[in-house]
């Protein structure tokens, strides 16, 4: 196990919902004000996460709602799917 990892989750759900904040397509970034990220034991915040592809960063837009999944790739938070609602 990498000194990153959390161990596994206990959550069986992935999806959360969340507020688009903002989106920094040249980083590969989107902030997001989102609720419990159930799978990463994670409470309501904003934060920014790294996207695993760039082309959800073009199906949505600064003050959408959306429903993502997150997880942790290379010890990084990382958005892995994401739909306006």
């Amino acid at each position: 196990m990498s000194s990153c990892s959390r161990g596994p989750a206990l959550a069986t759900s992935r999806d959360s919902s969340a507020e688009l904040i903002k989106i920094d397509k040249a980083a590969g970034k989107i902030t997001l004000k989102h609720g419990p990220i159930k799978n990463l034991d994670m409470d309501f915040m904003t934060m920014v996460f790294r996207v695993a592809d760039p082309a959800l960063l073009d199906k949505a837009k600064a003050g959408d709602k959306v429903r993502f999944e997150a997880d942790r790739i290379n010890c990084a938070i990382t958005i892995t799917a994401m739909k306006a609602k």
